[in-house]
């Protein structure tokens, strides 16, 4: 009876195996630090698990136009009318806003930045503002890079680096970094000194969608579903999100 027992239990587990999926998400780094937290609760739940591509918003939309193969796209809020005939309709979902800030490294000045008078000031004093570095897709540091190029921050060099801006103030490349404040958050032995005045017109508004093309809608959507429920505010809030 024991081989028999064990080769029905067999059985019954067949049905739960058979619904694991793996679903691969395209988001670029900005979102990565609440986005995995989530993913990782849901992988735990569901036995789904996630795969992470991209990296950047410039490598997103590339894989988007290109029909790369995969099942979810987070992305600026402002690029879904163009990825419209990729995503699957009515599946667009918005998850929040992303401020910008200041880093700096652990046990830094942290200056007064909290009026667009007082931040020019500061650039102006530390004569260098990093970001991360456009050229290989960063929309955030394209955005700093082009606020620098305004005639009040005349003087101030503008520093692209590589990689994440809060993994770049903490190695050392520049004292201060400008750029997602979900960065930051997620640099260790970073600190966030201030975001920037809402003034200066710096956020990025970001939504996901399922593609069309994916081979799993069902468990993608509801990795949308789960991911943007009530329960998962908090998580978005620690990481950055408004």
């Amino acid at each position: 009876m024991r081989p028999l027992s064990f080769a029905i239990a067999l059985l019954a587990l067949a049905p739960l195996e058979a619904q694991a999926a793996d679903i691969t998400v395209y988001a670029p780094n900005i979102v990565a630090g609440p986005l995995h937290k989530l993913a990782d609760a849901w992988t735990a739940e569901t036995g789904n698990k996630v795969t992470f591509a991209g990296f950047n918003v410039g490598r997103v939309r590339t894989a988007v136009e290109n029909n790369d193969p995969g099942d979810v796209v987070v992305a600026p809020t402002g690029n879904f009318k163009d990825f419209a005939p990729k995503l699957m309709s009515g599946s667009e979902r918005a998850l929040g806003r992303i401020p910008f800030g200041v880093v700096v490294k652990a046990g830094g000045r942290h200056p007064d930045i909290s009026t667009p008078e007082k931040f020019v000031a500061f650039t102006k004093k530390a004569g260098v503002l990093a970001y991360a570095d456009p050229r290989v897709g960063s929309l955030t540091g394209g955005m700093v890079e082009e606020m620098l190029k305004r005639p009040e921050f005349a003087g101030v060099e503008a520093r692209p680096i590589k990689g994440m801006i809060g993994d770049a103030i903490v190695r050392g490349d520049a004292e201060y970094g400008g750029g997602a404040i979900t960065e930051i958050f997620m640099a260790k032995d970073a600190e966030l000194v201030g975001p920037f005045p809402d003034a200066l017109g710096l956020h990025v508004d970001v939504s996901a969608a399922v593609l069309k093309i994916s081979t799993t809608p069902g468990e993608a959507q509801a990795f949308l579903r789960y991911v943007t429920r009530p329960a998962a505010a908090p998580v978005w809030k620690a990481g950055g999100f408004i």
